[in-house]
């Protein structure tokens, strides 16, 4: 079994030592195009020809000759070409057609002039004295060639992309196998929703939350259960669920306590530990370690904020991974509304609130990793540096959503 080591080690390098373990699924899966959205891509959507795949109208109006147009001119409307009608006419010098949006532009023809600058009669005037070609048409090829990739692997699948897939013939999507993933809560004081409570028990807040946030950012819907503070149970649990999936989470029982067992439960099972303990706050205790059998086992910590936020800062980044996505989170920068106290030790991730309509966050007081109820109102968790003095108002720092 691995100790813990005296310094341990920052968020980043953290992080790096828990992804050294995770790898993309091999498994590729051919996913209807109604049923992709949000599931990442790891074939490339290929134009299956130009795009657009002739010169569109982009208005109602009448198709022309940009040399044709001069000031008073009257031009005689040979055809008329709505959208879905072959193009296929033969325009004489000096003719134009009438063309509705979206319609092929006949070959020969080089601008749309719409139909509010023109008497709309036949022969046609128009109120312009020039007009520029290509005016009012949407190239053929402008917006791709036929063979270019249009969306990449490793893209999660957003509605923009469903409409693309579909617009080169694209019925089903290769996608990676969502993994799997099992939660095991322990803590003799937790009961579930259904079950009555004494005054010093406690409901199973964490097992519903995280199995919400592992369905957010991309796994199956997991498995959930609770187990007793019981040594060979926790040993044979663990033992049998390491070798059906390919996430396995812990939340509780990691720490140095008589009856946190998980971590010799793991020892017995074969894990070889890539992380214990991390210098941040929330999660100092945070576990991640691989199976024998490949699954990836991460231990949360059983504060429920401790929970979230380290599902976010390690399981998250690691399920990306797993996906064929790039593990970076998509933090980004804020402005601190108020001052905070931050940890003089540790890297604090803090649950905050952004204010509507700006980029400022504030942070709200708390009454620990035991506090779940302050996160109600909060958007996502701020990252405050190592500092003995309070983190001024003002000051720019990384902030991190919440998965939806």
């Amino acid at each position: 079994m691995v100790t813990t080591p005296k310094v341990l080690p920052n968020y980043e390098h953290a992080l790096e030592a828990a992804l050294r373990i995770a790898a993309p699924l091999d498994d590729v899966q051919s996913i209807a195009l109604g049923d992709a959205r949000a599931r990442v891509l790891r074939q490339p959507v290929v134009a299956d020809r130009d795009l657009p795949p002739f010169n569109r109208a982009q208005m109602d109006g009448y198709a022309v000759r940009a040399a044709d147009i001069t000031a008073g001119c009257a031009l005689p409307v040979a055809a008329t070409v709505a959208a879905g009608a072959s193009p296929d006419v033969s325009i004489a010098p000096g003719a134009c057609v009438k063309i509705a949006t979206g319609a092929a532009v006949p070959d020969g023809l080089d601008a749309v002039i719409q139909h509010e600058l023109s008497d709309r009669n036949n022969p046609v005037r128009f109120t312009i004295e020039s007009i520029e070609p290509g005016n009012a048409i949407h190239r053929c090829a402008a917006d791709a060639n036929q063979g270019d990739v249009l969306i990449s692997p490793g893209t999660q699948i957003g509605v923009h992309h469903i409409g693309i897939a579909a617009a080169v013939g694209c019925a089903e999507l290769q996608c990676t196998r969502q993994p799997t993933a099992i939660i095991i809560s322990s803590g003799d004081e937790v009961r579930q929703m259904n079950q009555p409570l004494l005054t010093h028990q406690i409901r199973n807040s964490n097992g519903p939350m995280i199995s919400e946030l592992l369905r957010s950012i991309g796994t199956q819907p997991p498995t959930a259960k609770l187990i007793a503070d019981d040594r060979d149970v926790t040993r044979q649990t663990i033992a049998d669920a390491v070798a059906e999936h390919d996430l396995f989470i812990t939340i509780g029982g990691i720490s140095a306590g008589e009856r946190d067992y998980f971590p010799s439960a793991f020892e017995a099972a074969g894990v070889e530990l890539a992380l214990r303990g991390a210098a941040i706050q929330p999660g100092k205790p945070i576990i991640v370690g691989k199976a024998p059998t490949g699954a990836i086992v991460i231990g949360l910590p059983g504060n429920p904020v401790s929970s979230l936020v380290c599902a976010c800062l390690f399981i998250w980044p690691i399920v990306r991974t797993l996906l064929g996505q790039s593990a970076e989170l998509p933090w980004r920068d804020i402005e601190l509304a108020a001052p905070v106290k931050p940890n003089a030790k540790r890297m604090a991730f803090r649950p905050a609130i952004l204010e509507s309509g700006s980029n400022r966050a504030t942070v709200p007081q708390w009454a620990g990793s035991g506090d779940l109820v302050h996160t109600a109102p909060t958007h996502g968790v701020v990252r405050l540096p190592v500092q003995s003095h309070e983190v001024a108002a003002g000051t720019r720092l990384a902030f991190l959503n919440w998965p939806h």
